[in-house]
């Protein structure tokens, strides 16, 4: 059996406008919630660890038609208000599988390894692809929302001709128990076709935002239909972790001559986590910037090193502002970049965050910079509040800054 010239053509089109749309970014108010079923759980089986490598792979290509842009359908003749058209049949258009099943999951997070582990049991009653035959193929993804890269995706084996596959697998995230608070769990259920053409076969969506992990049992949920895609979409770039720390002046050296009662501003650099792959081998050459604005003076910029050939970098790097007060910090902005190293061109912009205390202006003077919100703000607060303690959180990098966009 061959893919007809205008099927391929087809694919190849929406390959070319999902290379440049961005992945969808998890919201409170588009996330539909998980509810369990009211039906008690079967009885559990011995669970088993799968590694990244050994996660197939079949339906890579696929994988990129899964959320287009509405711009990318309404240019490829498709209707944006229909998705299961788009998902069930994005080859030829004509198969169109209703959403039904359940999917049987449990969460908890392991403190020892700093992962979340999700253990993926069975599904029942998924709808057929083959209805002649009354089977599918199906096989369990997950994600955590805004994270859509390559590198974000879990996923488990494929079971053969059912509609009650049995996986029993253990899919891991590793990522700071706190770092969860930004995330969505984004679970679906695929049917493999060995012509690429995948069928969707159902999702689960669930903010995990002040989720308490303390029942690793699992619980059943239903299946629902896809979510729409948002309007508002924007490219996920990662998360990187901090640490600020306000050291206060010596007090036994206040009374000395020549001696200002001033302090200074510590910023420990610990590590970023999936980071935007810019190098051909699918990695990056990453290191972190930092301003105290609004000097953007050679004095007040400072790096880290360079990691090479890695998205997820460890640098527990720490840089020091000194001579600084707690009333100036209020009115100024630290200004962390992280970016691509390149010898031979440009260093290739990554991510970016802003601490402060996002008044917007500057000693009364409206300034754009002074545009910190959320964590930003809470964490910039928290170490003005608490001199001479660490305060430590794990931040989303903004896809722009709207400054410079070269180095």
């Amino acid at each position: 059996m061959q893919i007809s010239a205008k099927a391929k053509s087809f694919a190849d089109d929406v390959s070319l406008s999902e290379a440049h749309s961005s992945p969808m970014l998890a919201s409170r108010s588009g996330t539909k919630s998980a509810t369990p079923s009211p039906i008690a759980p079967s009885s559990r089986r011995t669970t088993g660890s799968v590694s990244s490598q050994e996660w197939r792979s079949n339906d890579e290509d696929i994988d990129r038609l899964v959320v287009p842009n509405r711009s990318s359908l309404s240019s490829l003749g498709l209707r944006s208000d229909s998705m299961a058209s788009v998902y069930s049949g994005a080859f030829d258009g004509k198969c169109t599988v209703a959403v039904k099943g359940q999917v049987e999951f449990g969460l908890q997070y392991n403190y020892k390894t700093c992962a979340l582990e999700i253990l993926v049991k069975q599904c029942r009653d998924l709808a057929a692809v083959d209805v002649k035959r009354n089977r599918s193929d199906p096989y369990v993804k997950v994600y955590l929302l805004p994270d859509k890269s390559k590198s974000g995706k879990r996923k488990t084996k494929v079971k053969k001709h059912t509609l009650n596959p049995v996986f029993d697998e253990c899919l891991k995230f590793h990522i700071a128990l706190n770092g969860l608070e930004t995330r969505t769990l984004w679970l679906t259920v695929w049917h493999s076709d060995m012509f690429g053409r995948n069928d969707f076969l159902g999702e689960v969506m669930m903010a995990l935002e002040n989720k308490v992990f303390d029942d690793p049992t699992p619980k059943w949920y239903t299946l629902q239909e896809r979510t729409e895609p948002f309007d508002d979409m924007l490219s996920f770039k990662g998360d990187i972790l901090v640490g600020l720390k306000f050291v206060p002046p010596d007090m036994t050296d206040r009374h000395k001559k020549g001696k200002r009662s001033r302090g200074a501003l510590h910023v420990l650099i610990k590590e970023a986590k999936s980071l935007t792959a810019v190098k051909a081998n699918g990695t990056s050459d990453p290191f972190c910037k930092s301003y105290l604005l609004p000097d953007k003076g050679r004095s007040s910029k400072q790096k880290t090193t360079v990691v090479k050939k890695t998205v997820n970098p460890i640098w527990n790097h720490t840089f020091i502002y000194d001579d600084v007060t707690l009333q100036e910090l209020a009115e100024r902005c630290l200004e962390l970049t992280v970016w691509d190293h390149d010898r031979l061109a440009s260093n290739e912009f990554l991510g970016g965050v802003r601490f402060s205390l996002g008044t917007g202006k500057h000693y009364g003077k409206p300034v754009d910079w002074m545009d910190a919100t959320g964590k930003e703000v809470s964490l910039w607060k928290s170490m003005l509040e608490r001199p001479n303690f660490w305060v430590e959180g794990c931040l989303s990098l903004r896809p722009t800054l709207d400054q410079r966009s070269t180095q």
